[in-house]
């Protein structure tokens, strides 16, 4: 019989259960199995056909169990109760009871479940949840289009002193560069979108996670906090390494180069224009830099036309561009308080930078479109010629 109570559990199997998944085809990913022996671990386990989860909790046990159930049950069951829990084996049940008088089974499936095992994990990086979380800001710049599978991850580069993490989607690209304490020799590895994203729903700022690898192309994350009792692992298997790297830190490093005007705005404005251009039914939002002013505007559409000038200054050249507003927003929820916007063109990428995040976004052409702010432009007057005396 196990003992636990009921935060234990049901934090445990909170986080492992994110890596199951209904399947008509492969009953396994949506089970959870349990194994516990009577040193009191309790070890939870998922997979989904590409990553594995395991989460470990001590437990009061005597005697040893290995058994799977379906996850999603278990869990909503276990959100029922409060206190402490035991659970035993009863035949071809798993019974969770609370107390006397709360009891319910659930059937134990007999499917095999891959599971993490006790395998031998070289380390690569140990960095904390809140850099990881920051790398994670470049997430929203993946590919989800299946006929990109090569931008379908999260590109992470580390080295002895730093840890990068690139995106990109063909239209957009996001990088993250945080300080750590490295591997020496540098090292790079393709996440599967699907993994960062679990990832990246795991990881609280007070956790530490420990980056290993278990062989060519898995590796290994394990997630834990002493003070939340939490003992978290996912393995999975690495994408090819063909993410187009070298590119997007070209592309960067030009539209940094190459940009004529330099904009300053404050994070919130940006965000508050960007939803009065989706107000106004449109992604089309015009950026324009012109004598020390930043302004946005949306495209002109039936119901009228947004324009704000932003919270902030513009230097260099006078510039202007399209852009899309999706784009524009992945980037500014990415920052906070100030962030700088480089305009080289109207067809060349808009950089926009704050801290140790970089996102540069391809300008939209937009035929036949009118600048949004006329009253700029400079009116020609000639004035009649004087009759000389």
């Amino acid at each position: 019989m196990i003992t636990i109570q009921q935060d234990l559990l049901h934090s445990a199997l909170n986080a492992v259960t994110r890596a199951s998944t209904k399947s008509t085809l492969m009953a396994a990913f949506s089970l959870v199995r349990l194994d516990v022996h009577t040193d009191g671990i309790l070890h939870l386990s998922c997979f989904n056909g590409e990553t594995a989860a395991r989460s470990t909790v001590n437990v009061d046990c005597s005697e040893d169990l290995s058994v799977c159930v379906d996850a999603a049950t278990l869990k909503a069951l276990v959100e029922t109760l409060a206190g402490q829990i035991r659970l035993h084996v009863d035949g071809t049940s798993l019974v969770i009871q609370q107390g006397t008088s709360n009891r319910t089974s659930l059937r134990i499936v007999d499917e095999p479940l891959p599971v993490i095992g006790e395998e031998s994990v070289q380390s690569v990086a140990t960095f904390s949840g809140t850099i990881f979380r920051s790398l994670m800001r470049a997430l929203p710049f993946a590919s989800t289009d299946d006929s990109r599978a090569v931008l379908q991850v999260v590109h992470l580069i580390l080295d002895s002193n730093t840890v990068m993490a690139q995106t990109a989607d063909g239209y957009s690209a996001g990088l993250v560069l945080e300080s750590i304490v490295g591997p020496t020799n540098q090292t790079s590895v393709s996440l599967p979108l699907s993994s960062a994203r679990l990832l990246s729903t795991l990881v609280d700022d007070r956790d530490t996670m420990r980056m290993g690898t278990a062989g060519e192309n898995r590796y290994i994350f394990q997630i834990t906090n002493a003070d939340d009792s939490k003992d978290l692992t996912l393995a999975t298997v690495t994408a090819d390494g063909n993410f187009p790297s070298a590119q997007i830190k070209t592309l960067i490093d030009e539209a940094r180069q190459n940009a004529v005007a330099i904009l300053q705005i404050q994070q919130p404005s940006l965000m508050q224009s960007i939803r009065m251009v989706n107000a106004m039914g449109t992604q089309s939002t015009f950026l324009k830099a012109i004598n020390g002013v930043a302004k946005i505007a949306s495209a002109e559409t039936e119901t009228g036309q947004g324009r704000n000038i932003l919270d902030g200054t513009a230097s260099g050249e006078n510039a202007q561009a399209w852009l899309s507003a999706t784009f524009l927003k992945r980037a500014a929820e990415a920052c906070k308080g100030e962030l700088v916007m480089r305009i080289t063109n109207n067809t060349k990428p808009i950089l926009i930078e704050a801290g140790s995040f970089t996102a540069v976004i391809m300008p939209m052409m937009v035929d036949g479109s009118k600048d949004p702010f006329p009253e700029d432009e400079v009116i020609a007057i000639t004035l009649p010629e004087m009759a000389m005396a």
